[in-house]
């Protein structure tokens, strides 16, 4: 019987070669971009998911409020207090990104690592990573000691294991290798090259915020529990620390647990020390397009069988005759939609591998299709193209075998609109479906378009920024300035703890007239720094080099989204100070708002200090003058080595820095650009399809039309008019649809573009002319048949 239903199936193939074509295109691309998307999805998903003891694994994280989002900064005691005090805490540990630092070995090697890690004793006792050298219980029991990565350790000693050998951090301090991590076997949001211990890294205080906690817990732990033990003992703490200090905090936050497989997905609106993030809502648009390409191809099948009923209704009616039942005809459909399915699995294979690099350089991503990744998605992709075939063959199957014999054999129920208003709804479905990615892809980039051309509020174009990796730089800078100054292509230098697009620390502080202490962003600068940054001043002045040499505190400029939060009406001159500091300096100046984050975030208050050496300066910004950046760049290497003689100079420009911040959205409208192009496409194959069907079925009519005396033009217009009523009717569907994504996804900014008619009317006129043209190839041949030919058997 099941030869029999491939037999059947392969000569019906072989007949409607044309349409068999079409349906195993489609069908082909639609698979090959949801296997993509499928291997996407995963890798996302599986960040951390490999690290022994996962399921136990949490981050600690604070929240304001119960909303959503929260910070994973953690003040340095809460590991060890978690340890100490619940019993529910198998083992925590501290971590803070130090960045990248210069390493040095004892044969004088040099690099510089993309990420180093301070942390303690008990991070493999958390992080239960695998060693290849060393003794993962013992490793960094010890201060100053460090476990390499695999591929670090190659980098600065080849095969050679470097257990017990010396490297120079920063050219200060020296630590001691104690373990070399295995490979990892997964993706993690951490990826640092370097674990070392230094003990003196951290201020012991409750109200720090510096590293991230992280905790292993006893199976079976009650989360909800913990959560308000470590919020309570986290509150006394901090309000008993605060009071020898006459620090007066508002609301505390609440502490909460977040586990270790779901921090790489779910922290776009958390902060912390560790930027390596996902967003699980792109997983989810890409998982939505997927299903949409997948519904489009399905679509096309459906079509082009109920199209062809007519065709297939006398076969119908005979194996009724003889015998067979519904069921076994339906089972015969069937077959050949899983038979197309499973036949386009070579070519999706070839697909995959051809779009792959593409897809990987539009996602940011190095994914591979090895036999190993084969292996690993094989079921799902079985399971996705017999769940198509199935999908895509079910109505059609329903619909061919419920004709009855009799009528079909005599000629009766073959009308041509029989199954039309199925059609007909399937073709808006598939266009409303495509129309609406369009539609979301183009706010998507004219939101993207919009942020990157954003008035900032200062000027970021031709400034070189530079890290500064160690304190006495800061005064090298300051001496040698006047002398790099001298230079005609130099325009401006300044140094600064944190830079627009960087991150920005927050700190308490005191106000007159607020009775408890705030929290706001603050920058340590020179005075330098509005000039080179091109900032404007709204009252008052800047620092002065007076100002940058007070270590008292007495001078602070804020911006104006601080002046608005706390009302001031005379901001010059009002008392505000640093939480702990004994007497109030003053606001001496205003300066207009401008941007030091992403503008998916609204301006929030800063306050600026002079004394850089109360918190050390992290970059240098040099505005250059000319427009020979190649050569000014030049000068600047060859003049830094006077100033960190002992650090290759780094350097990166702060308008492609900033731009930076939008790269996930960029990517996802990059993306959603791609397969815009794809769902149309596949749209159009089934159009075309259909509208080649139906010049068939209309043969006779176009011939007597032509004989009546019926132009081209009107034959043309008569055979895609109705095409093109579904389309316009498909687009005016998606309207709605696109306008709520649209508006959920621009939810996210706070500065955003005004929805506007033109990409909705773009993307329905774009999708007309497409149809147009599909239809308009098929009915030209049709116009341009001999009516003698068509009409020679009646």
């Amino acid at each position: 019987m099941i030869k029999n239903y491939i037999t059947i199936a392969l000569r019906n193939f072989s007949k409607h070669r044309i349409y068999t074509l079409l349906n195993i295109s489609g069908l082909a691309v639609s698979l090959a971009v949801a296997t993509l998307i499928m291997l996407y999805i995963r890798q996302e998903q599986s960040y951390d998911t490999w690290i022994p003891n996962a399921e136990n694994m949490y981050r600690v994280y604070r929240q304001w409020g119960g909303g959503p989002g929260g910070s994973a900064w953690t003040p340095p005691p809460l590991a060890p207090t978690m340890k100490q005090l619940f019993p529910e805490v198998e083992a925590a540990t501290s971590l803070a990104n130090n960045g990248q630092i210069l390493l040095t070995t004892e044969e004088n090697k040099s690099l510089y690592t993309q990420l180093a890690v301070t942390t303690d004793s008990s991070f493999l006792k958390v992080f239960r990573l695998p060693l290849i050298h060393g003794d993962r219980h013992t490793a960094l029991n010890q201060p100053f000691s460090a476990v390499l990565t695999q591929p670090l350790a190659q980098k600065l000693y080849g095969q050679e294991n470097p257990v017990g050998k010396t490297l120079r951090v920063n050219d200060k301090q020296d630590y001691k290798i104690t373990g070399v991590l295995a490979p990892y076997a997964g993706k993690t949001h951490l990826e640092a090259e370097i674990y070392y211990t230094d003990p003196g890294s951290y201020f012991e205080s409750w109200g720090g915020n510096n590293p991230e906690t992280y905790v292993a817990l006893h199976a079976q732990s009650s989360i909800d529990a913990l959560e308000a033990k470590v919020t309570k003992v986290a509150t006394d703490r901090t309000k008993e620390e605060a009071a020898k200090y006459n620090v007066k905090y508002g609301q505390l936050p609440d502490w909460k647990l977040q586990p270790l497989k779901a921090i790489y997905l779910h922290s776009d609106d958390m902060g912390g020390p560790f930027t390596i993030k996902g967003d699980y809502r792109n997983s989810v648009i890409l998982g939505t397009v997927a299903i949409v390409i997948l519904l489009i191809a399905s679509i096309n099948y459906m079509n082009l069988a109920t199209a062809q009923a007519a065709k297939r209704a006398k076969e119908v009616g005979v194996r009724k005759v003889t015998g067979a039942s519904r069921q076994e005809l339906v089972t015969q459909f069937l077959s050949e939609s899983g038979l197309q399915s499973l036949a386009c699995v070579p070519l999706v294979i070839l697909l995959a591998y051809l779009f792959l690099p593409a897809f990987n350089i539009v996602t940011n991503k190095h994914l591979q299709l090895e036999w190993t990744q084969w292996i690993d998605i094989s079921p799902y992709l079985l399971m996705l193209v017999l769940l198509l075939g199935i999908v895509s063959g079910l109505y059609p199957a329903f619909f061919l075998s419920s004709y009855r014999p009799v009528e079909v054999l005599k000629g009766k129920g073959l009308q041509r609109d029989r199954g039309q208003f199925l059609r007909q709804g399937l073709v808006i479905a598939q266009f409303a479906m495509a129309i609406t990615v369009a539609i979301v892809m183009s706010f998507i980039y004219r939101q993207v378009r919009y942020m990157q051309d954003q008035e900032l509020g200062f000027a970021a174009e031709q400034i070189l920024v530079v890290p500064i990796n160690t304190p006495e730089a800061v005064d090298q800078i300051q001496a040698l300035k006047s002398e790099m100054m001298q230079n005609p292509r130099i325009a401006g230098i300044t140094v600064a703890s944190s830079l627009p697009g960087t991150w920005s620390p927050d700190n308490m502080f005191k106000i007159a007239g607020v009775e408890e202490d705030q929290d706001a962003f603050m920058y340590w600068t020179d005075p330098d720094f509005i000039k080179t940054m091109d900032l404007q001043m709204i009252q008052g002045q800047f620092f002065s080099w007076q100002d940058y040499t007070d270590t008292t505190g007495r001078s602070f400029i804020v911006n104006e989204a601080f002046v608005r939060r706390y009302n001031l009406q005379n901001p010059v001159g009002h008392p505000i100070g640093s939480s702990g500091q004994e007497k109030l300096g003053t606001i001496i100046g205003v300066v207009k708002d401008f941007h030091f984050q992403s503008l998916q975030l609204k301006i929030e208050p800063l306050i600026m200090l002079p004394n850089l050496k109360s918190r050390g300066a992290r970059y240098a910004a040099i505005r250059m003058a000319s427009q020979d950046i190649r050569s000014t760049v030049t000068y600047v290497e060859n003049f830094w080595k006077r100033i960190e003689p002992a650090h290759p100079v780094q350097y990166s420009f702060l308008n492609e820095d900033f731009s930076r911040l939008y790269d996930n959205q960029t990517r996802l409208g990059q993306t959603l650009l791609y397969t815009t192009l794809l769902t149309i496409f596949i749209a159009a194959l089934g159009l075309f399809g259909l509208a080649s069907f139906m010049a068939e079925q209309r043969v006779k009519e176009i011939g007597v039309r032509k004989v009546l005396g019926a132009s081209m033009s009107q034959i043309i217009l008569l055979l895609g008019k109705d095409f093109l009523k579904l389309v316009l009717i498909g687009g005016l569907v998606a309207v709605p649809a696109a306008l709520w994504i649209t508006n959920e996804w621009l939810a996210n900014f706070a500065y955003q573009i005004t929805i506007s008619p033109a990409p909705f009317l773009i993307a329905i006129a774009v999708s007309l002319v497409v149809a147009a043209l599909t239809v308009s190839g098929r009915a030209i041949k049709a116009a341009l048949m001999n009516p003698v030919k068509s009409l020679r058997n009646e």
